[in-house]
């Protein structure tokens, strides 16, 4: 019979600390850095950033038994679905990890972590970290139809496409709004 020791729970008076903890974990990933600076998230992408370390902080109120793994998933969904980044480069493991270890010292009654964390976010000034290793790659999503060859067999007849997506609307059409008297309605493009 094994058994998992219980994650220690945060005291109060150092709550705060893993909050600082989990928010300078993130201001020092690289990937997340980049898409803040290049507002994939929009213009609020930098509050977005401060916002995932709140979410962060709640996961662990809310579920004590979170572990690395969790936060992985939930860094990985937000960065996709708030600044429509798919990442790639497993950074998201070693951000996790960090935060685990700020979790677990700080339930030790130690804030070594994160007081190292923000001298050095100090000794920057509060710039944001370098980001040179982040890798972007952006996937076309549109292809330049003109250059395509039609595909054809040896005859000079159409090939059958049979492994091809099937295409899907973008958008469901809107219809238009008529009301009694048999007007129709007009809506302007921000509000469809």
């Amino acid at each position: 019979m094994s058994v998992t020791a219980r994650p220690t729970a945060i005291p109060e008076h150092l709550q705060s600390k893993f909050d600082l903890g989990i928010w300078h974990t993130l201001f020092n990933w690289a990937s997340l850095t980049v898409a803040v600076q290049t507002q994939w998230g929009g213009p609020d992408s930098s509050d977005k950033r401060d916002w995932l370390a709140g979410q962060i902080s709640d996961l662990f109120a809310n579920e004590p038994l979170t572990d690395c793994e969790d936060v992985e998933v939930m860094l990985l969904q937000v960065l996709e679905d708030e600044f429509g980044v798919r990442l790639e480069d497993e950074t998201e493991v070693n951000v996790g990890r960090q935060i685990m270890a700020i979790r677990k010292e700080i339930g030790e009654g130690r804030t070594d972590i994160v007081d190292g964390l923000h001298k050095k976010w100090q000794a920057r000034k509060g710039k944001e970290v370098e980001t040179g290793r982040v890798s972007v790659q952006e996937s076309n999503q549109e292809a330049d139809w003109d250059s395509v060859d039609e595909e054809t067999d040896e005859d000079g007849e159409d090939v059958d496409m049979v492994d091809a997506p099937a295409l899907v609307p973008s958008k469901p059409k809107i219809e238009p709004e008529v009301d009694e008297e048999g007007f129709t309605k007009v809506v302007g493009k921000k509000k469809r």
